[in-house]
């Protein structure tokens, strides 16, 4: 508006000066700017106040790096654009508009996991000659970028065979049927394990957990407090999400977060890890160390962690088998398998002896 005002002002300014000193050949390039401004003004709101932008994304959540799909729809009134730009986000490349209407695409990237804003998609109107602009704008989404799946690369170890291509389980465990808690009742499982009482009370279909199940037999614990920084705890939120799908398409584990009382089980269709990946995907240094409590009756346990040293808890892991998972590894224990950045090594018998020295 500010060219607008001063094309007016121009013009205007021409027809004083030819008025004032009877100079008659001004009066045409001043009466010319003036129909030019505001003829431009008035075609471009007109054509602004018709026109609608929507835009549409492909997925509410989406993986690190992976493209996500944003469609612009514009659309106009009977007055034509006499010339628009638009944009599907803040920054983004130009969009081309064929016949000034129609239905635009591209797609957008996000390097980081957590919750992000895709600003607003934007139309800018104006005339040939820029004296008048109007923009529209849609509404601003909001994106979770989920951290990326990355398949495990294992190495050969003389004398140490990696454990991760199926579940172990130790002989005293087999057929154990010691009740761990109540679960909702899978379809298949045996109507032995279905609680009746607690079936009677609620309506519900409850079936026993039993302690060695098969989720125990793996188990992922995320420990995001006191990361060496920001990058490396991206690297180990990684890692837990690849090892979660690893290892639930092996045959099903459990995942434990901060904050949960008992591990959520992952079975081989991945039903469970949607919402695990999401809440990894906002997982921060805040939330603190998950509870040690409740690996009780887990076979294989894998730490992941960004901090750099974590000795006493590394010693007090209480399972057969543990494995630390980290952007950091020690040199004390031979690395077995590499994932998104970070290295899985095997803590071995006596393993508590020798981080505590």
């Amino acid at each position: 508006m500010k060219r607008t005002a001063a094309a007016i002002g121009l013009g205007l300014a021409l027809c004083l000066v030819a008025a004032g000193f009877a100079a008659t050949p001004l009066y045409l390039p001043g009466v010319a700017l003036l129909l030019i401004a505001v003829v431009a003004a008035i075609w471009v709101v007109i054509a602004a106040r018709g026109a609608r932008l929507v835009r549409r994304i492909g997925a509410a959540a989406v993986e690190e790096g992976s493209p996500l799909s944003v469609t612009v729809s514009v659309s106009r009134s009977r007055v034509p654009l006499p010339w628009a730009d638009a944009h599907a986000w803040p920054g983004g490349p130009a969009l081309a508009l064929i016949g000034l209407d129609g239905t635009l695409g591209g797609t957008v990237r996000f390097p980081r996991r957590g919750r992000h804003r895709l600003g607003p998609a934007s139309l800018l109107v104006a005339d040939p000659l820029g004296l008048c602009a109007r923009v529209i704008t849609s509404t601003a989404d909001e994106v979770l970028v989920l951290p990326r799946v990355e398949a495990l690369r294992f190495v050969e170890v003389v004398g140490e065979p990696t454990t991760l291509g199926g579940h172990i389980r130790s002989g005293p465990d087999v057929g154990a049927g010691e009740v761990d808690s109540l679960q909702p009742h899978q379809p298949g499982a045996p109507a032995s394990r279905i609680h009746w009482p607690t079936v009677a009370r609620t309506a519900t279909m409850m079936e026993r957990r039993l302690v060695a199940d098969g989720d125990h037999a793996s188990l992922v614990v995320v420990d995001p407090h006191e990361p060496s920084s920001e990058d490396a705890l991206d690297q180990a939120v990684r890692a837990a999400a690849s090892l979660c799908v690893h290892l639930a398409r092996l045959g099903g584990c459990a995942l434990l977060l901060p904050g949960d009382r008992v591990a959520t089980r992952i079975d081989p269709a991945l039903s469970a890890f949607p919402e695990l990946h999401a809440r990894l995907a906002l997982l921060e240094p805040e939330a603190g160390p998950p509870p040690l409590g409740c690996l009780t009756g887990a076979n294989i346990v894998l730490w992941v962690t960004a901090a750099r040293s974590d000795r006493a808890v590394l010693g007090a892991l209480p399972a057969s088998v543990r494995f630390l998972v980290s952007p950091h590894p020690q040199s004390r224990w031979p690395v077995q398998f590499t994932v998104a950045g970070c290295a899985g090594q095997r803590l071995g018998r006596g393993a508590a002896s020798r981080v505590a020295a």
